[in-house]
C-alpha cells in the first residue's frame, strides 16, 4: 500500500467571494484550503488553523495584508508560516513593501491559474 503524503494546508485571505472561490477551486485539488474574507477575520484563522501558506490579498476591510502580515511575522508561533501577497496594484513600492515586512512572494490580479499554483508551490518548496 502506497503511502500518502500529507497535503500542505492553505489559508486564503481575500475580501471578494468571488475571487476567493476562484483561488479555492484552483488550489484545493493540492491542498486542503481554508477561506477568511477579511483581516481581522484572517488573522484570527492563520492562529487556530496555523496554515503552511497564506495566500493573502493586500486591500481588505478590518485590517489591511499588510497589517495581517506583519501581525503574522510578529507572532513567534507563526513567524515560519509562508506568505504569497495578491493585490491589483502593480506598483513596486507595493511589492517592495510586501516583501520588506515578510511576505515569501508577491503575486498580481489578474493571474492563471497555473501561475498561482506555480507561486504557491515554488514557496512552500523553500
Amino acid at each position: 500500500m502506497a503511502s500518502k503524503t500529507t497535503k500542505s494546508t492553505v489559508l486564503i485571505i481575500e475580501d471578494e467571494h468571488s475571487i476567493a472561490k476562484a483561488q479555492e477551486l484552483i488550489l484545493s485539488e493540492k491542498y486542503i484550503v481554508h477561506l477568511a474574507h477579511d483581516g481581522l477575520s484572517g488573522l484570527e484563522a492563520v492562529r487556530h488553523i496555523k496554515p503552511d501558506l497564506v495566500v493573502l490579498d493586500i486591500m481588505m476591510p478590518k485590517m489591511s495584508g499588510f497589517e495581517v502580515c506583519k501581525k503574522i511575522r510578529k507572532d513567534l508561533g507563526l513567524s515560519s508560516t509562508k506568505i504569497v501577497m495578491v493585490t491589483a496594484k502593480n506598483q513596486d513600492k507595493d511589492e517592495a513593501l510586501g516583501m520588506e515586512i515578510g511576505a515569501d512572494d508577491y503575486i498580481m490580479k489578474p493571474f492563471e491559474p497555473e501561475e498561482l499554483l506555480h507561486v504557491v508551490h515554488q514557496v512552500l518548496q523553500q
